[in-house]
């Protein structure tokens, strides 16, 4: 994985299965400045920084939030390649920091290969996210499995999608989500085609 690619929490948290509330939570108390950047007034991080919001996440939660700051300021200093060790009091603390990291760029080349799948195209769809080579929203498939649509059902009403595209559905909307209202459907703004007067009878 290239050093310096940088990760929305967003996308870690869909790509890692952790809850996007625990991942700022762990960007602003937690982790240590150089594993955190800010462009256009977004908080990205790094790989290091995503491997340390796994760790987090996967920490029994009785563990002093001064040793995770030690922990993950070793992680900045030392970049380790296995464990590191860490003491507070009586207690030591091992981390393997190596199957982290190891999770995390598994997970990460997976949801590259799924987000290769999806296009926003300004000539398809107004732009909105559709899958390559079709006109099918991304949004529009995860609420129907949101509502609790089944593949084969999917696939008997959209015959181009695919299983692939289907699971790609999900980590997407999860990974970009959207903001502010909704879009207006363009037909709303049209003139109607006819209009007809119903009267009612027996009222």
């Amino acid at each position: 994985m290239p050093g310096n690619e940088l990760f929305a929490p967003a996308e870690i948290g869909a790509v890692a299965g952790v809850p996007v509330k625990s991942v700022y939570k762990v960007i602003e108390q937690r982790l240590p400045a150089g594993l955190v950047v800010r462009r256009n007034r977004q908080r990205l991080l790094t790989r290091w920084g995503a491997v340390c919001v796994v760790i987090d996440h996967e920490m029994p939660k009785d563990v002093p939030v001064s040793v995770r700051r030690q922990v993950y300021a070793q992680i900045k200093e030392s970049m380790p390649s296995r464990t590191i060790t860490c003491k507070h009091g009586f207690l030591q603390y091992v981390v393997d920091v190596k199957t982290a990291a190891n999770k995390v760029d598994a997970d990460l080349a997976k949801y590259r290969k799924a987000m290769r799948l999806i296009v926003e195209d300004p000539r398809v769809q107004a732009g909105a996210a559709t899958f390559k080579g079709t006109r099918i929203l991304v949004h529009q498939i995860a609420n129907l499995i949101s509502q609790g649509a089944t593949g084969p059902e999917l696939r008997a009403d959209y015959p181009r999608l695919t299983r692939a595209m289907i699971a790609a559905a999900t980590v997407y909307v999860k990974a970009h989500p959207r903001r502010g209202r909704p879009r207006k459907p363009v037909w709303r703004n049209n003139e109607p085609l006819s209009e007809r007067t119903l009267e009612r009878h027996g009222a």
